[in-house]
């Protein structure tokens, strides 16, 4: 497991522009932990917490979604 606290991943993520790759000796059991720290914050539910397909046992990606325009604004 990673040495920082979990919610410190997630929030290191939601400030990135895409997000984070975190190293783990078990990135599912990671996975789970980090989708119940990601229920205390609404604004993490913006990110999306996925294995990777190269090593999914070691690596999991912590992704940023793109935001959405508020009030239906276009982005130019």
């Amino acid at each position: 497991m990673p040495d920082l606290p979990l919610i410190e991943i997630l929030y290191s993520a939601l400030h990135e522009e895409l997000g984070v790759l975190v190293h783990s000796n078990d990135a599912e059991r990671l996975r789970q932990r980090l989708y119940a720290e990601r229920k205390s914050d609404p604004k993490l539910a913006n990110l999306s917490l996925v294995l990777s397909r190269t090593d999914p046992k070691h690596l999991l990606l912590v992704i940023r979604k793109p935001e959405e325009p508020e009030n239906g604004e276009n982005e130019e």
